[in-house]
C-alpha cells in the first residue's frame, strides 16, 4: 500500500508540473504567476512547497521555504534535467521524520518549476488503517468467530434434533416429529419434509393395522361357520344327505375365503400397477356395452330399468381384464343394491383427453358419513353387511382407475342415490 502511495504522490507532482507547463504555452506568463500564486496562497508551507525561477537563478515566485533549507539549487536542477531522459526529475528527500518527494521540471525555455510535498498525509492515513486493522483483529475477528461457531452449533444442532427424531422414529414412537423453528433456513426445511413423512408414515401403518384387523374379522366368520358345520357332523349320527350338504357347505365357505384372498391379492397387484405385459388398445365403448349386456337379465328380473349412453369408438390402452372388472364391480353393486323397479344409468363421454364412465343408480345410496370411507379395503356400510361381498370391489375398482392413470369418484346427483365417476385418460 506504501508503494501505491509513493506512485501516487509522483504522478500528482508529474501532473502538477505538466498543468503548469501548458498553462504557460497556451495563456502567457501573467497566467503562470497567478496560478502559481495561487498555489503559494491555498498549500500549507509546511507540507508543501512551489519555486519558479529563470535559469540564472532569479526568482520569479516561492512559496516560503524556511522549512525547506535543503531544497536542490536551480543550477544543479538544470544540470540534472540536461541528463535525464525525461522532462521531469523526480527526488525522494527526507524531511526530519517524513519522507518528501520533489520534482522539477522546464516549462518554458528559461522557467524552472520545482515543487515538493511531504508524505505526512499518507503516514496519517497509514497510521488510521494500521488502528483500524488492530481494532478489526481485536474486536471484529473474535465477533466474527464467534458468530460463525454460533451459527455453526445452531445449524449441528437442528441436524441433532432431526437426527434424535429419525432414532425415536425407528423405535416405534410414531407421533414423534420436530419442531420447526420459522426461520426459513435447511434445517428448517430439513424438519418439515421429516414431519411430512413421519406422518406419511403413520398413516401408512395405521392403515396396515386397520386392514389387518378387517382381513382377521373377514376370515373369522367363515372360519367359523366351517368349524361349525365340523363340530355337528362329528357330534352325532347323520344320514348320508346330511355329510354332503355339510361339505358343500364347507365347499362354500372355502370358496368365500379363496375369493377375498384373492381379492386382496388383486387390490395389491393393482396398486401396485403389476399390468403392464398386459396392456393392449382396449375399446372401452365396447367393453361397457358388453358389461351391461352380462347384467341385463339380472336387472330384467328385478324389473330395474339398465339404460346406457356410451360415446362411440372411444380407446384407451390399459389391461382389458381389469378394466372389465371394474366395471363389473360397479355396475353389480349398482344392481345389488337398486330396489326392484329402480334405475341404472351407464354412461361412457368424452371430456378433454379423458374419457368418462358414470354408473348412477337409484338404488339405497351411500351415507354421508361412509363417503370417504367407501373405496377402503374390507370397509362395507351397515346397511350392506347383509349383501354378499367382502368388501373389495371398490377398492379393486379404484386401484385399477389409478393403475391407468385416473380416478374414481362418489358424487351425488338430484333423484340419484348413487354415482361413480370413473376418468381415464386416452393418451397414456
Amino acid at each position: 500500500m506504501s508503494s501505491t502511495f509513493n506512485e501516487n504522490m509522483k504522478e500528482d507532482l508529474t501532473g502538477d508540473i505538466e498543468e503548469l507547463q501548458e498553462i504557460y504555452e497556451e495563456q502567457g506568463m501573467s497566467t503562470l504567476l497567478r496560478e502559481v500564486n495561487q498555489e503559494i496562497l491555498t498549500e500549507d508551507p509546511e507540507q508543501f512547497f512551489i519555486r519558479l525561477t529563470k535559469q540564472d537563478g532569479t526568482v520569479l515566485l516561492q512559496s516560503e521555504l524556511s522549512n525547506w533549507q535543503y531544497l536542490t539549487t536551480p543550477d544543479v536542477l538544470y544540470d540534472l534535467l540536461s541528463n535525464s531522459e525525461g522532462d521531469v526529475h523526480i527526488a525522494r528527500l527526507t524531511k526530519e521524520n517524513s519522507e518528501v518527494f520533489t520534482a522539477a521540471g522546464l516549462i518554458g525555455p528559461d522557467l524552472l518549476i520545482y515543487l515538493g510535498e511531504t508524505m505526512e498525509e499518507r503516514d496519517n492515513l497509514l497510521n488510521d488503517l494500521l488502528g483500524i486493522c488492530v481494532v478489526i483483529l481485536g474486536f471484529v475477528l473474535p465477533l466474527g468467530a464467534f458468530s460463525g461457531w454460533w451459527m455453526s452449533r445452531k445449524a449441528v444442532s437442528g441436524i441433532k434434533e432431526v437426527s434424535r427424531a429419525v432414532d425415536d422414529l425407528g423405535n416405534g414412537r410414531l407421533d414423534r416429529r420436530v419442531i420447526v423453528h420459522s426461520h426459513g433456513d435447511e434445517i428448517t426445511e430439513l424438519a418439515n419434509k421429516f414431519n411430512e413423512m413421519a406422518e406419511q408414515i403413520r398413516k401408512l401403518i395405521s392403515e396396515m393395522r386397520e386392514m389387518t384387523d378387517n382381513i382377521a374379522h373377514d376370515l373369522r366368520s367363515p372360519l367359523g361357520r366351517i368349524r361349525a358345520i365340523s363340530e355337528s357332523v362329528l357330534s352325532s349320527k347323520h344320514t348320508i344327505k346330511d355329510y354332503e350338504k355339510a361339505a358343500s357347505d364347507t365347499l362354500e365357505e372355502c370358496d368365500r375365503l379363496l375369493l377375498m384372498i384373492n381379492m386382496t391379492l388383486d387390490v395389491a397387484e393393482a396398486e401396485a400397477s403389476v399390468r403392464e405385459p398386459n396392456s393392449q388398445e382396449v375399446n372401452l365403448s365396447s367393453l361397457t356395452e358388453d358389461a351391461c349386456e352380462l347384467y341385463g337379465p339380472v336387472a330384467e328380473t328385478k324389473q330395474i330399468q339398465l339404460s346406457t349412453h356410451l360415446a362411440p369408438n372411444c380407446s384407451i390402452y390399459g389391461n382389458k381384464h381389469n378394466l372389465q372388472r371394474m366395471l363389473a364391480n360397479l355396475i353389480d353393486n349398482a344392481v345389488k343394491y337398486t330396489p326392484e323397479h329402480g334405475e341404472i344409468i351407464v354412461e361412457l363421454a368424452l371430456h378433454d383427453s379423458d374419457a368418462i364412465v358414470t354408473v348412477a343408480d337409484t338404488g339405497i345410496g351411500v351415507p354421508d358419513s361412509d363417503k370417504d370411507r367407501i373405496f377402503d379395503r374390507f370397509y362395507r356400510c351397515d346397511h350392506s353387511r347383509t349383501k354378499d361381498g367382502c368388501g373389495l370391489g371398490l377398492s379393486f375398482s379404484r386401484a385399477v382407475a389409478r393403475a391407468h392413470g385416473g380416478d374414481i369418484k362418489l358424487r351425488q346427483k338430484q333423484s340419484l342415490s348413487s354415482v361413480f365417476e370413473i376418468s381415464l385418460p386416452m393418451n397414456r
